[in-house]
């Protein structure tokens, strides 16, 4: 997976006018309010990105009267198909878009990384804290280590046969977990595969709940979906934190990014201004994600 030239150029430019339309929105926002028109924002794709999008997205609105913005939770694979083919203005992606997918777009992909997030491996909330290295992650859920009582995973305090639970095809938690961790985005490589029994959710939220509910459940999640319910492992001794992604000391992590085709304009290229103000990146972190640009804690403190 590869970012194009021509999107780091677009990306480029949208960095560089993001200061100029902090302003031009306050403008755009009372031209809603006095038209009296209605805008329409269509937004799909990725599950973990809709925790923070459905969040921003009626914050936004609240402010910007005359304003509908549309949030689905389809995928990665599906929102940025539903982008190139003209069913969403902005394709959710926990991932980079692929080069078969700027293709299919005649390379007009633009991925603008709005927020960060901590891939984090969970056990049952009962389980003993567990700390292993990225190899016997794989081995966990390549099935080469199969029961609780493995010395590997002994600490945990669990018995019995390790039932893994991953994501679905197409999905850019898998595709991320499967490069980071699997050692193979593709799975083609040995050892990469998954072992044959794994349970596939198509949510972070139902991977989260099955591990939660089965004490011999393993599974992967967004860092904005861990909670109590569920207990999360650490990688060579460093936890997954806000704080361990931003020094870069857990690295299992990954951008979160908002897509459009070109540089967007209009209502889109308000709502993504938004999304990246100290407002916008305030609801990143309140949604247990990382900001990526300042909060206002940063701006007004």
């Amino acid at each position: 997976m590869s970012f194009s030239r021509k999107k780091d150029r677009l990306t480029i430019i949208l960095i560089i006018l993001i200061p100029v339309a902090a302003v031009s929105g306050w403008f755009l926002a009372r031209s809603v309010n006095n038209t009296g028109e209605t805008y329409y924002v269509t937004i799909e794709g990725s599950n973990t990105v809709y925790k923070i999008i459905d969040t921003t997205s009626k914050a936004f609105t609240q402010t910007h009267a005359g304003v509908i913005v549309s949030v689905t939770g389809s995928g990665t694979g599906s929102g940025i198909t539903a982008l190139i083919d003209g069913q969403a203005d902005i394709a959710m992606a926990s991932r980079p878009y692929e080069d078969t997918e700027q293709t299919a777009a005649n390379g007009s992909l633009n991925a603008i990384s709005f927020a960060k997030d901590a891939l984090t491996i969970i056990t049952h909330a009962s389980a003993d804290p567990l700390d292993i290295t990225v190899d016997v992650a794989r081995a966990i859920f390549n099935g080469t280590i199969a029961d609780w009582s493995h010395p590997e995973v002994a600490a945990a305090g669990l018995s019995g046969t390790i039932q893994v639970v991953v994501r679905e095809s197409g999905s850019g938690t898998r595709d991320t977990f499967n490069e980071l961790v699997m050692g193979d985005s593709t799975q083609l490589e040995p050892g990469s595969q998954y072992v044959n029994d794994a349970l596939q959710k198509s949510s972070n939220q139902l991977i989260k709940d099955a591990v939660a509910t089965n004490p011999n459940y393993i599974g992967y999640i967004g860092i904005g979906y861990l909670d109590s319910e569920v207990k999360a492992v650490t990688i060579d001794g460093v936890t997954p934190t806000v704080e361990n992604v931003l020094n870069d000391s857990y690295f299992i992590q990954r951008e979160l990014f908002l897509i459009t085709l070109d540089v967007p304009e209009g209502m889109v290229w308000e709502f993504i201004n938004w999304s990246m103000s100290p407002e916008g990146q305030d609801l990143v972190l309140e949604s247990g994600f990382i900001n990526v640009a300042p909060t206002t804690d940063d701006v007004y403190t």
